[in-house]
């Protein structure tokens, strides 16, 4: 989607957005230039537009500076390309390992169909103590 000039400047624009400090990686460290920005950009095709604006528009630009002018000036191009930035760095191993986070588990599905069976059985039996 992106050519090399194009991945190049993204890459100095997301290590502003995402500095990398211990133990998280930074943006590029985290592989969010290759094939996970193409990822996200599958997932939001809507967005393609926009973030290509806001890599050009940035190009040949002090990454810091370029970012800064952009949210003000381009804030429709700013919010893409900040959103697909971060949705690729939380799709990178790297960070997801980073983060040490457990999800709890999955909630189990109740089949209250068959224990209403199960109790129509007793109900239908009757209260008996043995």
């Amino acid at each position: 989607m992106l050519d090399p000039d194009q991945r190049r400047t993204f890459a100095a624009l997301a290590d502003v957005l995402i500095p990398g400090s211990d133990p998280m990686p930074s943006a590029t460290a985290a592989g969010t230039p290759d094939a996970l920005l193409d990822q996200v950009l599958g997932y939001r095709p809507d967005l393609a537009e926009p973030f290509a604006e806001a890599v050009a528009w940035c190009t040949g630009k002090d990454p810091e500076a370029a970012l800064d002018a952009l949210s003000v000036q381009q804030p429709e191009q700013f919010q893409a390309l900040t959103l697909l930035t971060a949705g690729a760095y939380f799709l990178s191993p790297r960070t997801k390992a980073a983060l040490a986070y457990d999800p709890p588990p999955r909630t189990a599905h109740d089949d209250v169909n068959s224990y209403i069976d199960m109790l129509a059985t007793v109900v239908d039996r009757g209260f008996v103590i043995r």
